[in-house]
């Protein structure tokens, strides 16, 4: 018996549509393949950009902090340069205190302890001093305060040397002339009372009081009438 003509149509068809759908297949993974290729090398690209940035991030962290390197205590450096200066002058009241007890009990117990020893109680001093302010600063409260002190002196507008010399000038100027001033004002009344007091005649000192009542009084109002018309009273 032959074989149907359309019976063989159909297996070729058949085969022909396996075939171009694995070679729809074949192309969909080469160009998955070839997405993943292109993808890949753009994020290695840019996975070394960022480790360059990072680096660059590194590297400018690194140059910020050389360059805080010479403030980096900031304000605090302040307070610790504060308590070693309470130190020092706490060594020196202990140095000398020290001093001077050896020497009275030199002189209350003598040929006993000897002569005072500065070498022997300066160290001691200053090692006394270095704890005590080592134990003043532990205290949180003490730290607080002197980072809130140090806070609000940090707010202050400090003057310019410009003004600082400026405002000197004026201080010495106003203090001179006030001097002076004075100055001329103690001798005017010296010699106003010497002319006044110096007549043995009642009516001859009433009669210079009043010259010179006269006189104060015409002095007030002729500076009263100045002021007025310069506007200043």
């Amino acid at each position: 018996m032959a074989d149907d003509p359309r019976d063989e149509k159909d297996d070729e068809e058949k085969v022909a549509q396996e075939e171009s759908e694995e070679g729809d297949a074949a192309d969909k993974v080469a160009k998955q393949a070839l997405v993943r290729a292109d993808g890949d090398e753009p994020s290695e690209e840019g996975g070394d950009a960022a480790g360059a940035s990072e680096e660059g991030g590194d590297g400018d962290g690194e140059e910020e902090d050389d360059d805080l390197l010479p403030t980096q205590m900031g304000q605090r450096r302040y307070v610790y340069a504060t308590f070693f200066t309470f130190a020092i002058a706490l060594a020196y009241f202990f140095s000398k205190a020290g001093l001077a007890l050896w020497h009275r009990l030199n002189q209350w117990i003598p040929g006993k302890i000897g002569e005072p020893r500065e070498d022997l109680i300066t160290p001691i001093a200053a090692a006394v001093s270095g704890i005590a302010m080592f134990l003043v600063y532990r205290r949180q409260a003490v730290r607080t305060l002197a980072d809130e002190v140090t806070l609000e002196l940090s707010k202050v507008e400090w003057p310019t040397k410009e003004k600082v010399r400026r405002s000197t000038t004026i201080v010495v100027v106003a203090s001179l002339g006030s001097a002076l001033g004075f100055w001329l004002y103690d001798i005017g009344a010296n010699r106003a009372i010497g002319f006044i007091a110096d007549s043995s005649k009642t009516w001859v000192v009433l009669l210079r009081v009043g010259l010179g009542g006269l006189a104060i009084y015409l002095i007030r109002a002729l500076g009263l009438r100045f002021l007025v018309g310069t506007g200043r009273a």
